[in-house]
């Protein structure tokens, strides 16, 4: 099956330096003498830590996974136990990036997310919060869940997935590679590919600003995959750019693209407040009426002291004298 590939990173509009990294190797191009390759890799990471060290971080984990993978296929055999790899190799760029920050004494972590391709297959790993969407005819999934507060949130009932948009926490990591000596790698997931599928991968800077739909859209609407990943980063910029955007997108065969999916009008869904939403309204309501009482009879007491009709002084009373004769 062809597969055709988009790729762009950028700095932003407000960051001095990009600390994202990707790889992209095709079967045909990790070909060895002597025989083609059936697999090809897609890598993306997020580093953190300051310009120098989260790049450092991303480059280092993007390093180990694509040194491991090239080892694995330059001998043109099949890979045993995928799964198993991916696993080992996110451990092992965990590690890398661990020693390293502790040699250098810096503090410094890096996302990872990778999409190994074995002719109709993908296998996918993630630590951190950068996203694989799976785009399919009219539906866009995302294959990967956000290692974040905002989504444990979201998995414990707290807070609703519409909430966390905003919210600092949606940034705020619970794994990532390098920021401890262990890290938590979930088990590969599998995807069966067929003709016309698509696959996303990219860096939260540019989904926090820029909706699933609207990348399901733009994918659709643009011929040339290349274009379409300019696109989003052109879309992520214009809305700010606050962080590193970075996507790669691969298509396999031929998409059928529909004009004009994706692009309709957004909807709002009233919710009813959870009970303890509703609790802290009534509170607050009541809060509001007492300060308001308060001033009312604040009000009303200066006003009758100061025209005399609400108080006399004692030493006036009786005789409608304003003085106190003197002794």
């Amino acid at each position: 099956m062809k597969i055709s590939i988009g790729q762009k990173t950028d700095v932003g509009c407000v960051r001095e330096a990009n600390e994202d990294s990707f790889y992209v190797e095709l079967p045909e191009e990790a070909a060895p003498k002597g025989g083609a390759s059936r697999y090809g890799l897609l890598v993306v990471a997020d580093g953190m830590g300051g310009q120098v060290a989260g790049k450092e971080a991303s480059t280092i984990a993007v390093d180990v996974v694509k040194s491991l993978f090239e080892v694995k296929t330059k001998t043109g055999k099949p890979l045993k136990q995928i799964k198993k790899f991916m696993l080992d190799a996110f451990r092992q760029a965990n590690q890398t990036v661990f020693k390293q920050g502790k040699a250098k004494v810096l503090e410094m972590g890096t996302t990872l997310t990778a999409a190994l391709i074995d002719e109709k297959n993908a296998y996918i790993s993630s630590v951190g919060d950068s996203r694989v969407y799976h785009i399919r005819q009219r539906e866009i999934t995302q294959v990967t869940e956000d290692h974040t507060l905002a989504e444990d949130m979201v998995k414990k009932g707290k807070a609703t997935r519409e909430e966390v948009k905003t919210s600092p926490m949606r940034s705020m990591l619970t794994r990532s590679i390098g920021t401890k000596e262990e890290v938590a790698v979930d088990d590969p997931i599998g995807i069966e590919l067929v003709e016309g599928d698509c696959l996303v991968l990219c860096t939260d800077g540019l989904t926090n600003l820029v909706e699933d739909g609207e990348i399901l859209s733009v994918v659709h609407n643009t011929a040339d995959l290349q274009k379409a990943c300019n696109k989003l980063v052109d879309m992520a910029r214009m809305r700010g750019g606050h962080d590193n955007i970075t996507v790669v997108a691969a298509e396999f065969g031929a998409l059928e693209r529909i004009k004009g999916l994706g692009i309709r009008a957004k909807t709002t869904r009233v919710k009813r407040p959870r009970p303890e939403k509703r609790r802290m309204i009534i509170m607050s309501a009541i809060g509001l009426l007492v300060a308001l009482f308060i001033a009312l009879a604040y009000f009303f007491i200066i006003h009758y002291v100061r025209d005399g009709s609400f108080y006399q002084h004692p030493a006036s009373a009786g005789n409608g004298e304003g003085e106190r004769a003197a002794p």
